[in-house]
């Protein structure tokens, strides 16, 4: 029996989640944990079950909580609970997500959630890799920044910095090119090119990284994670190529096994930083 045959007896007329890397695209099978809390007072109210193909569930829920699972998604600011994603293995950074969410398309009762990579994660292999630490015009930490980095065969891949604006993005490498295509039909085939290009566009809101400041300074976990609708609506940001002027970072060149730190010219040795400022 195929997985997707049991998503299906397992999911009759219940709420279910699925997260995908967002490096590779592929379904997230094991090592995540999703609880889902009660906004008011963050209770928890249960540990999501997951079905072969990696959807998280919640079958033994009360039944007021299990008629919310069969009413429509609400406003983020109006949902009575959120379900907390986090990574026992530490490869992906953590999300909050209003619950219910709101269905795919394809899936009346599947919600798909890209998840980016964290800073501790290994590079998989053949992957083009970026780091960077990512901070505002005064140099603090920006913190939940949305990147986005498109290749020269225009393929994007979503990143995020963590809570203290440390950025890691994998991206699958480009396919190579062939340098040389008006070679002689009797020349040895030349050499792949084994190095790619990639733009990045940055969004953030300071107020989604302070309300995480905030939530650690009290001690409390559950908003430390960005919640995933404000996430996705930050405004988009300028990261700069040079410190006290506006132009823009340019493109950003990678090569296997060889990760590529972005930096803003003119800071000091020691910082190696983007700096991000308002469009």
């Amino acid at each position: 029996m195929s997985d997707a045959l049991l998503d299906r007896l397992l999911l009759p007329a219940q709420t279910g989640l699925r997260f995908l890397d967002a490096y590779s695209g592929r379904a997230i099978i094991d090592g995540l944990r999703c609880t889902l809390y009660r906004r008011r007072d963050r209770r928890a109210l249960g540990v999501g079950v997951v079905t072969p193909s990696g959807v998280h569930h919640w079958p033994e829920l009360a039944a007021p909580w299990r008629h919310e699972l069969a009413s429509p998604p609400a406003p983020p600011q109006t949902s009575h609970s959120e379900v907390i994603v986090e990574d026992r293995f530490d490869r992906y950074l953590p999300l909050r997500l209003p619950w219910p969410p709101e269905p795919d398309s394809a899936s009346e009762h599947i919600t798909s959630v890209m998840l980016s990579s964290a800073p501790q994660r290994n590079a998989p292999s053949g992957a083009g890799t970026v780091h960077g630490l990512l901070t505002d015009e005064s140099g603090f930490p920006a913190a939940w920044v949305r990147v986005l980095a498109t290749d020269t065969q225009s393929r994007t891949t979503v990143g995020m910095s963590d809570d203290t604006g440390r950025l890691t993005l994998h991206l699958p490498f480009p396919r190579p090119e062939r340098r040389t295509p008006k070679s002689p039909p009797d020349s040895p085939p030349a050499a792949p090119t084994m190095a790619a290009t990639i733009t990045l566009r940055m969004f953030h809101d300071p107020d989604i990284g302070a309300e995480a400041l905030a939530a650690a300074a009290q001690g409390n976990p559950f908003l430390t994670a960005p919640l995933l609708p404000g996430w996705t609506a930050q405004p988009e940001v300028r990261a700069l190529a040079r410190l006290g002027a506006t132009d823009p970072f340019g493109p950003l060149r990678l090569e296997p096994d060889r990760p590529s730190v972005p930096v803003t010219e003119g800071l000091p040795p020691n910082r190696s930083e983007l700096r991000l400022t308002p469009l």
